[in-house]
């Protein structure tokens, strides 16, 4: 129970400092271009890897897998994924 507290407290604390930085120097403005999210550029990575090692191997997905150092399953389930 302890260290709820205590994470209650940092949260607290870290809240706090935030709200007071936000006072002093106002709200953060951000381009479209910084918008976007980390997940989004590893998506954009990995869906570009795996076209390229798709059309290097004529869409054999076993060679492909095995090109990118990953199960087949695992391949798949990520060609599943985005929809490739």
């Amino acid at each position: 129970m302890n260290a709820l507290v205590e994470s209650k407290k940092i949260r607290d604390e870290q809240q706090a400092f935030w709200e007071l930085f936000e006072d002093t120097w106002g709200p953060i403005e951000y381009t479209e271009d910084e918008q976007k999210c980390l997940q989004d550029e590893v998506d954009n990575f990995i869906i570009d890897k795996i076209a390229a090692a798709l059309k290097e191997c004529n869409n054999n997905r076993t060679h492909t897998a095995d090109k990118l150092g990953i199960k087949r399953e695992t391949l798949l389930a990520k060609m599943r994924k985005y929809c490739l």
